[in-house]
């Protein structure tokens, strides 16, 4: 999968090594050149100094040719226009933006780009340490092609009962998080919309049951 990240802070550089690491091929933009020096001589992709959204910079990362396009710069107008200018020039399959001011989540949805909402996360991660300890959101095992996943239901899964939503061998309800509690569900368990399902889900798994979620993860492998 050839993918472009626009933006090598921490989190551009450290996902570029690591998707390259999985033999990826992978073009990185900053315009800071000593940005991209972090990545060190052993990163075997490509790197480009420029602006995130500018047309020329992302030809020559070869963003013509990507299978994902993700902005992560610390400039949340740069990552939402460098997304649409990937999405919309381009026709790039998958996009995806970081967004640190939640008061621009709103411009984000209206424009249609994906994307992860650092602050929100990281209150999560926390909030789960403090009290939800039990659970480990977004794993992905090293070995085989399972991980845990959590999808917000829509009002098309309203009604639908846990065992007709599962997959056999591919995806299974672990828990179910609804009005601020979280349970273990039965197999005839009613769903609701807006509920937060937890399941283990084969990588692919979850887009053959997206017409029943408000958002599909994005799955880069």
């Amino acid at each position: 999968m050839h993918v472009v990240i626009a933006g090598c802070g921490r989190i551009g550089s450290d996902l570029a090594l690591t998707l390259s690491e999985e033999g990826h091929d992978v073009s990185v933009i900053d315009e800071v050149p000593e940005k991209l020096a972090r990545l060190g001589a052993a990163f075997n992709g490509r790197t480009e100094v420029g602006l995130a959204y500018d047309v020329r910079t992302l030809r020559t990362a070869d963003i013509e040719f990507a299978d994902a396009f993700v902005a992560v710069t610390s400039n949340d107008n740069a990552n939402v226009m460098a997304a649409q200018v990937a999405k919309e020039v381009f026709g790039v399959p998958k996009t995806i933006a970081r967004l640190d001011d939640p008061a621009r989540a709103e411009v984000y949805r209206a424009l249609n780009v994906r994307y992860v909402a650092g602050a929100h996360l990281v209150s999560r991660v926390i909030h789960e340490q403090l009290v939800e300890s039990e659970f480990d959101y977004h794993v992905t095992f090293s070995t085989g092609d399972i991980e845990i996943v959590e999808m917000q239901l829509s009002a098309e899964a309203e009604g639908m009962k846990v065992t007709d939503f599962e997959i056999r061998g591919s995806l299974r309800v672990a828990a179910i998080m609804r009005d601020g509690g979280t349970f273990i569900p039965e197999p005839d368990t009613m769903l609701h919309e807006e509920d937060l399902v937890v399941a283990a889900a084969k990588h692919g798994t979850t887009s053959k049951v997206g017409k029943y979620l408000i958002d599909v993860e994005p799955e880069l492998k």
